[in-house]
This record gives C-alpha cells, sequence and structure tokens, in this order.
C-alpha cells in the first residue's frame, strides 16, 4: 500500500549528481523550498568521490575539473566552501609507442609550443597555432562555457554563418571526421605521427566514433574548446566529488533539503503535468515542479514509462545514441613506478608522471572502433591514466598511492554473457600495457575494481552506461540537445524538466546544465506564482525570457 504523502516542495529534483546538486544549491539560495532525492548513499553521481579501494578515496567517473564558466565560478564560489584546486603543470604526458615521442600537454603556452618545436619542428608549432586558431569560431558559436544561453541547432547555426568560408569551416569542424582536420593542420603522417595519434585520441573518448569516421571532428572541438571558460583542466584535492560536497552543502545551508538511498520509481502526471513522484518504498511527494538529472530515455523510458509524448519527440529520444564503450579500473599500490628506460627523462620532469594516455596511429585506432562496433575486442586499445596520488596525497593511506586507467573500445554490444570475460581480459590489458610504459606497475598492485559500463549503468541509472548522456554526435548536441524549441531544460511534460547532461552544452564538469536549469526554473516558479491559471496549460516562455526574469528579481 502507498505510504501517506509527504509535505509538498516547490521544486524536487531527481538525481544528487553533479547537475542536479547546482539546479538545487540555484534554486534554494533564491529562496524555493528544494528537495533533492538520489537513491545512492552518497551525492555527486559520475562526479562523486567515495572509499572503493581500502583507506583510498576513489573517483568513479570524471576524474579532473573541466574549465569552468566565469558566472559559474562566481556564483557557487566553489573556494569558499572550502574546494581546494589543484593546478596541473603538466596535465597530460602522451604515449605513442616505445620508439616514439613522447608528447606533453602543458599549462604554459611558452613551453607547450617550444616542447612542440623541439620535438617535431617549426612546421607542427605553425600547424597547432593554426589548429587553436581553426577552433575558436567553431568553439564561439558552440558556446560550450556560455552561461545562460539558449542553444541553436546545428542547422541554424551554419545558415547564420557570415560567409561561405565560415560556413565550410564549421562545417569541417562539426560534421567532418578528426583526420580530416588533422590532414589540414598535420598532414605529414610520419613526422606528426605523435600528433595526428594523441589528437585523434582526444576526438573519440566521448563518441561512439573512430577518428575517420564523420563527425568525430565535433568531439574534438568540444575538448579543445577554452571560448568563454576559466582556466584550464585541474584536479580537485580530496577528489572532484569536493565540488558536489560543497554543492550539496549549499543546498541544506540554505534551507533545501537532500535525502540519501532515497529511489523513485516513477514521476507523477496529473492533467498533463508533472504534480510529484512515487518512491520505491511506495511513499509518494508532491512537488509545484519536477527536475530530473537522469538522461532522457532513463526518465521518459523509465520514470515515465507508458507516458505518451508528441510523435516528434517520441522520435528524438528513440534516436539518441548511448554508448558507454569503456572500462574504468581504479589501483591501489604500493609503489610509485617510473617511466620505462626509454622514457627515462620524464622522470626528471616535475609532474610528468600524473596521467595521460597510450594511443597509437589513428589508423589503428580506427579500426579498434570498428572491431568495438562488431561487438568484438580489438587485440589493443588506447588508455587514459592517471596517478592522482601524486598531486593529493591525501587520497590513500601514507605510503600508498591511487591509479586509474580508462581503456577504451570495449565492446559494449557483445552478447551479454560475454561481457563480464571480456571486462576481465581488458583488465588485464589495461595492466600490461601500464607495466610496459610503468615497468613494476603490475607487482605494486594491492587492489583494484573493475567497473564496465553496465556498472554505470546499474550504479546511475546512465543509458547503456554512457557517462555523457547521450555522445558528442553532430546529431545530437547544440539546440539538438533540447525537447523544447527556445528553451534548454523544459520537456513536452507541463512542469518537468531536466538539468544534467543530457542538456546543452553537454557532458564534463562544468556545472553548466545544472546552473543553467536553475535560472529557467526559477522563472518558470515566477510565472506560476504570478498568474497559476494562465500558467497552467502553456508551453513555456522563450528560454532568453525566462532567464531575463529570473536575473531581475
Amino acid at each position: 500500500m502507498p505510504q501517506p504523502a509527504s509535505k509538498s516542495v516547490d521544486v524536487l529534483i531527481i538525481g544528487a549528481g553533479h547537475n542536479g546538486l547546482a539546479t538545487g544549491a540555484f534554486l534554494a539560495r533564491n529562496g524555493v523550498r528544494v528537495l533533492v532525492l538520489e537513491k545512492n548513499d552518497y551525492v555527486g553521481g559520475m562526479a562523486g568521490s567515495r572509499e572503493i579501494l581500502t583507506g583510498c578515496r576513489n573517483d568513479v567517473g570524471a576524474t579532473c575539473l573541466f574549465p569552468l564558466a566565469k558566472e559559474v565560478v562566481e556564483f557557487y564560489d566553489f573556494e569558499a566552501m572550502g574546494v581546494e584546486y589543484i593546478p596541473l603543470p603538466v596535465f597530460a604526458t602522451n604515449l605513442t609507442g616505445m620508439s616514439a615521442r613522447p608528447l606533453m600537454f602543458q599549462s604554459h603556452t611558452g613551453r607547450q609550443l617550444w616542447s612542440i618545436l623541439r620535438d617535431f619542428g617549426p612546421g607542427a608549432v605553425l600547424g597547432f597555432v593554426r589548429m587553436m586558431k581553426f577552433f575558436q569560431y567553431p568553439a564561439k558559436v558552440m558556446n560550450r562555457f556560455t552561461a545562460r544561453q539558449a542553444p541553436h541547432s546545428l542547422e541554424d547555426i551554419l545558415a547564420s554563418a557570415p560567409d561561405e568560408a565560415r560556413r565550410e569551416q564549421l562545417k569541417l569542424a562539426f560534421t567532418g571526421s578528426a583526420m580530416d582536420v588533422m590532414d589540414r593542420f598535420f598532414p605529414d603522417k610520419a613526422k606528426h605521427m605523435e600528433l595526428r595519434a594523441n589528437l585523434a585520441f582526444a576526438a573519440i573518448q566521448s563518441t561512439y566514433k573512430g577518428p575517420y569516421t564523420p563527425g568525430s571532428a565535433m568531439c574534438l572541438v568540444f575538448t579543445m574548446a577554452q571560448e568563454g571558460s576559466e582556466g584550464l583542466m585541474k584536479r580537485v584535492k580530496g577528489g572532484i566529488g569536493r565540488m558536489s560536497e560543497a554543492l550539496a552543502r549549499q543546498v541544506e545551508q540554505n534551507g533545501g533539503e537532500i535525502r540519501l538511498k532515497q529511489a523513485v520509481a516513477r514521476i507523477l502526471v496529473e492533467d498533463g503535468a508533472a504534480v510529484g513522484v512515487e518512491l520505491k518504498n511506495g511513499s509518494v511527494i508532491r512537488a509545484r515542479l519536477i527536475v530530473s538529472n537522469l538522461d532522457k530515455v532513463a526518465t521518459f523510458d523509465r520514470l515515465l514509462s507508458g507516458y505518451a509524448l508528441p510523435p516528434e519527440t517520441r522520435r528524438q529520444i528513440d534516436s539518441i545514441t548511448h554508448k558507454g564503450a569503456f572500462v574504468h579500473i581504479c589501483f591501489k599500490l604500493n609503489a610509485l613506478p617510473p617511466f620505462a628506460p626509454r622514457f627515462a627523462q620524464l622522470n626528471r620532469i616535475p609532474y610528468a608522471h600524473f596521467g595521460g594516455a597510450m594511443v597509437f596511429e589513428p589508423e589503428e585506432m580506427q579500426k579498434c572502433f570498428e572491431e568495438c562496433q562488431a561487438g568484438r575486442l580489438p587485440p589493443r586499445i588506447p588508455i587514459a591514466y592517471q596517478f592522482p596520488t601524486l598531486m593529493d596525497d591525501s587520497l590513500a593511506p601514507k605510503g600508498f598511492h591511487i591509479a586509474t586507467a580508462y581503456g577504451f573500445f570495449y565492446p559494449c554490444d557483445a552478447p551479454k554473457e560475454k561481457k563480464g570475460e571480456i571486462r576481465d581480459e581488458i583488465a588485464e590489458m589495461v595492466i600490461r600495457q601500464m607495466d610496459e610504459y610503468f615497468p613494476g606497475f603490475r607487482a605494486a598492485i594491492v587492489s583494484k575494481a573493475v567497473f564496465a559500463s553496465d556498472h554505470f549503468a546499474a550504479m546511475h541509472w546512465a543509458t547503456n552506461g554512457d557517462f555523457t548522456h547521450g555522445v558528442i554526435h553532430p546529431e545530437q548536441m547544440l539546440g539538438n540537445r533540447t525537447l523544447v524549441r527556445g528553451t534548454g531544460h523544459a520537456t513536452p511534460v507541463e512542469r518537468l524538466f531536466l538539468c544534467g547532461a543530457s542538456c546543452h552544452p553537454g557532458p564534463g564538469v562544468t556545472f553548466l546544465p545544472g546552473y543553467n536549469c536553475g535560472n529557467e526554473v526559477l522563472a518558470a516558479l515566477k510565472t506560476l506564482a504570478s498568474s497559476p491559471e494562465a500558467a497552467a496549460g502553456t508551453q513555456p516562455r522563450a528560454l532568453g525570457d525566462q532567464y531575463r526574469a529570473a536575473a531581475a528579481s
């Protein structure tokens, strides 16, 4: 039997991931009665940190902080809430085989250009500078780091390009392949091999494509974009989850409530409007507005199963590509192994050890994707790795270290009965490769935890384990991430909003989907308060109008 209904709140948020908490903190600070429900016993979701390996604090999902919009930094003021940032002078040391030159990505622009000049020559420096300039215009119209900006569709963006040259630039950046871009700026496959390989890898980490697949260039632009951001990638002392925990404190300090271990069974709809939720224990909680931090498929096919959506919305949701083609492994180590003798010079460079990637030629990575797409495990896989304790010794007991690795091109469409075996094979491939580049790695392993995309699906209700909430493909980015034209977060179900990475600008720990949703929901609440009768049965106002209304309070 259902339990008695709880006292109504203004806004109920499903999921205490970082965007759900960002929405909740924004609304609570604006005097809104907020309740956040989380099925797990910790906050942060795929941007959370918790003890997985004994005595350690592990990130399972996001591991580094992406650049943040200035407005987000100023509003949430994470540092005032005790969050400590750790700059990364060397944020990636990428390795492309034992006979290849290592490629370091550094925060200091001058040092970065000098290292490219020294190792790859003046042509490579010119290509790198030209490539970064090429990305500026697509990054600007993408608005990845712009707060309170209504997203436009790719078609509208192309149509509004000021001239044909800019239009062709956008077509290449958004619909071409990553290697189409590389061929323009690093055409020499032998001389520029390491640059081509590592930039190709940057283009496939949040997609379900190979570097030669059309559309993969968009993920490269998304990764390299800096337009409107504050700084570069950083670590957070104590793990990325410290930021989610700070947001949770903001919610509660401003009168909101967060309830853990509260799994929502369904969203309640009356007369076409969301009015509350029913929990798995049968209790009902009503609210004036409902916000889901889950992706679109999880929201509409899981929590609104059977609800008849408009045909166009139904087609849009059914067409979303959700693929978690990765395995994430956490390690506890009793030593920090050095680079292999071939790369001994890197042991003398401060922070070069922190992390990076182990990749190979783009042509082989394309073949890896095609094997993955066919449900088969490639013969070898590219890896992203980190040794976070090099920058933050608070993450492990004294005398120990932690490492983390992502192995890509996990065949997520393989038969279910084979997935466990494949996951274990990938874990062994990762360890073997780590041990090759860092001799002694295998011997230093005290314990490990292996997570495939199936685990992310179970832990966080991410469809197919897809941490991007819809991989970065041109047809499901920008304005195509919205469900109601002219808004960023409204849905065809009245009084139901989305706030997670399935919204513009998409994946990455930027807090923008949550912050933007908070602005939109606040404006919607004001519309309801001013004229509940007039608001009933109407579509939300244009996003820009809503944001301006919220800002005018």
